[in-house]
């Protein structure tokens, strides 16, 4: 397990970097804005379907019929099952976004009434999101054609996706959009731009699994598109419903000051960064374990790989969110603090990451434990939590929205996500698909004493080490913070050794 998650977490990460060089450009020369507001809304909107259509529900159901195809049927009748989904996909897309475009004004009222109230805000994201939308469409193709290449074990083609899309929009920014007046919509070009050469790349890469996929092999009546609409609709209502709350959440951010959703997307790009890095590389390696095991009813080692995965969680997680809410701000200087960038952006940013940091152990958990259902074909307990998710979030909102406004957002996720998580592992305890054989206190004690033991260092470095830090250049602002980052962690490391944790009992 160990090999694998350094693997892939290398992989991600190198990606993740990418993307902050594409999101330090951004702020170094729009700063945070109106216009920014403008368009991480409208990429917002146009980005809620990509959870259905794309990474999300679509491919938990493409995936397993497709490994039956490829174990089972010949060659035709795998290329008559992909080209009838890939066409069927692409008309129910083309279908959406055209009413999209066409109600857009109707769709922001919606999701964004407070955007009313500024008639140049408003008409900003209503052109936006026009441009913006039909990346759905393209996103969506280059998930279906990236699982496919995961079922034949290519899994490179995939992580290059983002690489890709992100590539493109620096190249935009370096080399036409600094030069031009109206530059934030050939922000929105660049998008597009990128989700056209991410779906030519894994077209063109479909040759090496000998897989061709044309119009006239189209057969609506296929026994593998039925079952995936079939099986769709109820992963589609717990996406759905996760989504609710976001928009409702966008909803409420609509009718704070300019510059607040700018504030919130950084602070969600950090928050990103370690929440897919740890949560994703796990889940990828933990569904198809846990459904291997499941079949082959090896109970012990089910409960055992969920165990593992629960502790390796805690063990990374917990540290990373201490050095994230002491270090937020060096870590906002750092990375955004160049051109329009200005003190009052890396306060509020600092605000709500703090807030979403807090949360961040039970977002990794959260989705652990939701493919624990998965893995045992049972979605209708996903169902139901996702439903307490909203109402949990929203009753907390009414409370942290009065006290801490922007982040009151942030902090309402936080908290609700620790009550969720304890709903689901009450719920997998009572159905007897976790138990309690392992040693947690010990473990939870080694790493609190770790963590404080690294918080004396971390607070002692912050003092001596950022002196004069905001009037820094970026390779001085990254020594410094790579020197607190590399301190901490092998502070970290060495006390839980000293304190005699073995971690090849956990990674095994």
């Amino acid at each position: 397990m160990l090999f694998n998650i350094i693997k892939i977490t290398i992989l991600n990460l190198f990606s993740k970097i990418i993307s902050f060089i594409k999101d330090i450009l951004i702020a170094n020369i729009f700063g945070i804005s109106l216009k920014t507001d403008a368009f991480y809304t409208a990429f917002k909107l146009s980005n809620i379907l990509r959870r259905i259509f794309a990474e999300g529900a679509f491919s938990y159901v493409f995936i397993p019929i497709l490994s039956k195809y490829k174990t089972k049927k010949n060659k035709n009748k795998i290329r008559n099952f992909i080209s009838s989904i890939y066409y069927i996909l692409f008309t129910i897309l083309i279908i959406i976004s055209f009413i999209f475009i066409i109600y857009s004004n109707k769709i922001i009222n919606i999701m964004v009434p407070g955007f009313i109230k500024n008639k140049t805000k408003f008409n900003l994201t209503n052109k936006l999101l026009k441009i913006t939308f039909p990346y759905i469409i393209l996103i969506s193709l280059t998930s279906l054609l990236s699982s496919i290449f995961n079922v034949w074990n290519i899994f490179l083609l995939s992580i290059l996706n983002p690489i890709i899309l992100n590539l493109t929009i620096i190249f935009f920014i370096l080399f036409i959009i600094k030069y031009l007046y109206f530059s934030i919509y050939y922000l929105s070009w660049s998008i597009i731009t990128g989700g056209i050469l991410q779906l030519l790349f894994q077209k063109i890469n479909l040759k090496k699994i000998n897989i061709k996929i044309s119009f006239k092999y189209i057969y609506i009546y296929n026994k593998g598109v039925i079952k995936i609409f079939n099986k769709i609709i109820p992963i589609i209502i717990i996406t759905s419903i996760y989504q609710i709350s976001q928009i409702i959440n966008n909803n409420i951010a609509s009718y704070f000051k300019i510059g607040s959703i700018s504030w919130i997307y950084y602070a969600d790009k950090l928050i990103e960064l370690p929440l897919s890095i740890l949560g994703n590389t796990i889940n990828t390696i933990l569904l198809s374990k846990l459904s291997k095991n499941y079949y082959k009813n090896n109970f012990k080692k089910y409960n055992s790989t969920i165990n593992k995965c629960l502790k390796i969680i805690l063990l990374i997680g917990i540290p990373i969110s201490i050095i994230l809410i002491y270090l937020s701000k060096i870590i906002i200087i750092t990375l955004f603090k160049y051109g329009k960038f200005n003190i009052l952006d890396i306060i509020m940013i600092s605000k709500i990451l703090i807030s979403y940091t807090i949360g961040l152990v039970s977002f990794i958990i959260i989705k652990i434990l939701n493919t624990c259902f998965y893995s045992r074909n049972n979605i209708y307990i996903p169902i139901k939590i996702a439903i307490y998710t909203i109402l949990i979030n929203q009753l907390i909102n009414i409370f942290t929205l009065k006290i801490f406004k922007n982040s009151g957002l942030a902090l309402s996720i936080s908290i609700s996500s620790y009550i969720i998580s304890i709903i689901f592992i009450l719920q997998l305890r009572k159905k007897k698909i976790i138990n309690n054989k392992f040693k947690w206190k010990n473990f939870f004690y080694k790493i609190l004493f770790s963590c404080s033991i690294m918080i004396f260092i971390l607070k002692y470095l912050i003092k001596e080490i950022i002196f004069n830090f905001i009037n820094l250049n970026i390779k001085f602002r990254l020594i410094k913070l790579f020197t607190i980052l590399i301190i901490s962690i092998i502070t970290y490391i060495s006390i839980l050794l000293i304190s005699g944790l073995k971690f090849t009992k956990i990674f095994k």
